[in-house]
């Protein structure tokens, strides 16, 4: 049974469930608007597929989807709508990890590539005696954060642009869903050559956006890391990196969980880091 927090918190954002994304955006805009997006939303799923495929120069993974990114996101209704659709039952299990990890959420937290904001806004409503910050490479999605946070009358919550996150650390830091794009995957046309890295390289893969975490933590603060990996050597390679620049996983800690993502099934490895350098 769902934890009732959570079910009220994601009922009052409006997650709801959304059996086909085409119907509710008709239900939403109306016929004529509602077949517009639709037809909109074809284009750009058509030219991700594209970048995913042949790449994009040497663009990451996340900025191949940046298209698809800022039109979920355009408006706060639009962007509800996609999350319930893609993200409802994901959201569900990672506020339940969330939950499970109360012990390592304290002093300023700071949610990295936040999306809309509303995993980081269940962070500030249940935990409204410390201060969140959220952000995210889209500025629109910024927008409809600090849209939803308004709504839902969280005061201890922000949102600020990358660039206005110079000289800012935390005391626990939370990352979802952000290894993945932030890596500099090949192609899926070459995803073979992928395939034969060694332990080593995918590990070297990954160092460069550990750096960058690891520089935003204060000593000994904490990592809750929810990322999407099957339990593979790309997932080992990620938690090397991280080992090697200090960051320890916490005994007891990791689960893995699985539920759809929009039309497909999705793995994900979640766990906590302790900062120990």
């Amino acid at each position: 049974m769902s934890n009732p927090e959570i079910k009220e918190y994601l009922s009052r954002v409006g997650i709801r469930k959304i059996a086909e994304l085409d119907t509710a955006l008709l239900e939403a805009f109306g016929e004529k608007e509602g077949r517009r997006q639709i037809e909109t939303l074809t284009e750009l799923y058509d030219r991700a597929e594209e970048r995913l495929y042949f790449g994009a120069g040497d663009s990451l993974y996340l900025r191949r989807q940046e298209e698809l990114v800022d039109y979920f996101n355009a408006d706060t209704k639009r962007s509800v709508l996609a999350s319930s659709f893609y993200d409802r039952v994901f959201f569900r299990k990672a506020l339940e990890y969330l939950v499970s990890m109360d012990d390592y959420v304290s002093g300023e937290i700071l949610d990295i590539g936040c999306g809309n904001g509303i995993l980081s806004g269940f962070l500030a409503s249940r935990h409204p005696e410390l201060t969140v910050t959220g952000t995210d490479l889209s500025e629109r999605a910024l927008s409809v954060a600090r849209d939803i946070s308004v709504g839902m009358n969280l005061t201890n919550i922000s949102f600020i642009s990358p660039e206005a996150m110079r000289g800012k650390n935390c005391d626990t830091l939370f990352s979802c869903r952000t290894f993945h794009e932030n890596v500099p995957w090949k192609p899926l046309c070459e995803t073979k050559k992928q395939e034969n890295l060694s332990l080593e390289e995918l590990s070297d893969l990954h160092k460069g956006f550990v750096r960058k975490l690891s520089g935003l933590m204060r000593p000994k603060g904490y990592l809750i890391s929810i990322e999407r990996y099957e339990d593979d050597i790309a997932y080992a390679g990620m938690v090397q990196a991280l080992e090697r620049a200090g960051l320890s996983r916490v005994r007891g800690t990791h689960q893995q969980f699985s539920c759809k993502n929009g039309d497909e099934m999705a793995t994900f490895q979640a766990n906590v880091f302790a900062q120990t350098l």
